[in-house]
């Protein structure tokens, strides 16, 4: 059974729907940002009662609070996304994985047969579901050498990497968030004077540490900001080490550098599975 097979027939009530904070339609977009952070959530299913009216997310947080005092004190009801992209409990993995590919969102609120929220398939949560199978099918297959091969001598470079949105060290963080906006990316790499990788500044980054606290982000340097140690691979790292780095830290995405420790590219999971189903689809 191939990993497409796989994902179809498992229903996204066996797998983990608990990556999200659920809040009430009535409190401000301050405290649900605050309750995001805290949780260390990067999405919130917005309630009315019982009813899921709105979700909002760290893209939110980016594109519409941050820098934005005004937005801070409303109720989240003014900010969150709606109506809102749903699937049943009944569906499959593969299903929601879809829907993400097609809507291009990292979260879809999971209802069951009475419209009742139940939990959140976070993409996080697709990817690491792919992992297991794909353990799984390489430990058993008889095509195992074919897909360990594929997967242990095929490095980053054989991928169709992102460019990386590069910043610098001094930059103002009100930069960095143009680039986010202005792209739709989550994240941005900082160099130093020897354009070496230093740092890596995120939406997580960019909740937890800033969120509805500043609203002069021209007097915040990126350096103050960012992640100085963020996880890198060489862009000649085995495909099957960035599976597992990826999944260890939790991220969707990671910098890969070349011989000099400059910045050549950005590999995101949604790189990496595509990658993986085509090797095992090719085994039959």
């Amino acid at each position: 059974m191939s990993i497409s097979d796989a994902m179809a027939a498992t229903s996204v009530s066996s797998v983990d729907l608990t990556r999200y904070v659920a809040v009430p339609d009535d409190i401000t977009v301050a405290e649900t940002v605050t309750l995001m952070s805290a949780a260390g959530r990067s999405c919130a299913c917005v309630l009315s009662g019982d009813d899921l009216v709105g979700i909002f997310t760290q893209r939110d947080v980016v594109q519409r609070v941050i820098g934005r005092p005004g937005s801070f004190n409303r109720p989240i009801s003014e900010e969150m996304t709606r109506p809102v992209r749903t699937m049943r409990n009944s569906d499959s993995v593969a299903d929601g994985l879809a829907l993400m590919n097609h809507w291009w969102v990292r979260s879809v609120p999971v209802s069951d047969e009475d419209d009742r929220l139940v939990g959140n398939l976070s993409f996080y949560t697709v990817m690491d579901t792919i992992a297991n199978m794909l353990r799984s099918r390489i430990s058993g297959s008889v095509g195992e050498a074919t897909a360990h091969h594929g997967l242990t001598l095929v490095d980053f470079t054989g991928l169709n990497m992102s460019a990386p949105v590069i910043v610098n060290l001094d930059d103002p963080v009100e930069v960095a968030i143009h680039h986010m906006r202005a792209r739709g990316i989550g994240s941005v790499l900082v160099v130093d004077e020897r354009e070496n990788l230093a740092g890596e500044l995120t939406e997580f980054h960019l909740q937890t540490r800033i969120g509805c606290n500043d609203s002069d982000l021209s007097k915040r340097l990126v350096r103050d900001v960012m992640d100085p140690n963020p996880i890198s691979l060489d862009a000649r790292s085995a495909i099957a080490d960035g599976i597992s780095e990826l999944l260890s830290h939790e991220v969707s995405h990671v910098p890969l550098t070349g011989e000099s420790g400059r910045p050549v590219g950005v590999a995101s999971f949604r790189d990496i599975a595509m990658y993986v189903e085509t090797i095992l689809e090719t085994l039959g």
